[in-house]
């Protein structure tokens, strides 16, 4: 009986603070990400890969112990062993093959002559679709400088877009749908000059959508299924995109018979051809038995 009576003001105090917590939760949830939380992020995927990822504390970022045909394999081989450092669950082992200085080799990672010069090769695209991978994209992937095809659809990625994503001025095609990346809308995609192609689908992106996306010269624009405040904005008109699949606007905002065509209903996936003065065919889609 002395030990019921000795707990009892334990449990008022639980059940006073108990609803004061669940307060301070809600609050976070329904007010969004500020700035602080979104810095709070950033801090934490660089000490999750710092700690060591998927891929292990084995030191493989450091590229010094091997030799590369040229300087841009040799970025592209930091940028993916970091990548694969931050990387949690890869449940078909795609990244299995992620070892060594041969990154052409490398799985879902395809390499091309450059663009400006016919007898250099670099990392021209990597393809990861429906791989089902678990982690986040680090700041190291803006040294993949020659990338033109970024497919990361149907996978578990998390966290914030990382800004030096911006360095990837050759970028044509990005592809970051059916995730679970989080933030405000990722305005690195309005600082890439050669980008076309654009499907943010299916994430947990929130806030406005800047005006200025509908500026940029994009063929496809799919931003619909996240937690975007949305209205169409006065530009929209200005926006050259064949397909434009945006969110649909507040309950409350009527949408006037000529703005319904900007809502259909998104097309199947399809490879976005790239410029025969660019890499040329784009390569086969990565394949990989579960």
């Amino acid at each position: 009986m002395t030990a019921h009576r000795t707990l009892l003001p334990f449990v008022f105090l639980a059940l006073l603070l108990a609803p004061q917590h669940l307060l301070a939760a809600a609050a976070f949830v329904s007010r969004g990400l500020s700035a602080d939380d979104e810095a709070h992020i950033r801090r934490r995927q660089l000490l999750q890969y710092n700690n060591g990822g998927h891929g292990g504390n084995d030191g493989g970022v450091d590229p010094s112990s091997y030799t590369f045909p040229n300087a841009h394999l040799r970025d592209a081989y930091v940028a993916l062993q970091a990548w694969k450092r931050a990387i949690l669950s890869d449940p078909y082992n795609v990244t299995g093959t992620w070892s060594g200085p041969d990154v052409c080799a490398y799985h879902g990672v395809f390499c091309a002559p450059s663009p400006s010069d016919p007898y250099l090769t670099v990392v021209a695209s990597v393809d990861l679709n429906h791989a089902d991978i678990a982690g986040h994209l680090p700041e190291e992937l803006g040294l993949l400088a020659d990338l033109a095809v970024l497919h990361l659809n149907s996978n578990r990625f998390c966290g914030l877009v990382p800004r030096s994503l911006e360095k990837l001025h050759l970028l044509h095609e990005l592809d970051l749908s059916n995730n679970r990346f989080v933030g405000g809308f990722p305005d690195v995609v309005l600082r890439m000059p050669s980008l076309k192609y654009l499907d943010l689908r299916f994430n947990e992106f929130e806030g406005t959508v800047p005006p200025e996306l509908f500026d940029r010269p994009l063929d496809a624009i799919f931003i619909n299924s996240n937690r975007f405040r949305f209205r169409i904005p006065d530009n929209v008109g200005n926006s050259p995109a064949s397909v434009l699949s945006p969110p649909p606007p507040p309950p409350s905002y009527e949408v006037s018979p000529e703005d319904r065509y900007l809502s259909p209903p998104p097309p199947p996936r399809t490879l976005y051809k790239l410029p025969t003065w660019n890499y040329g065919s784009p390569p086969p889609p990565a394949t990989w038995t579960p």
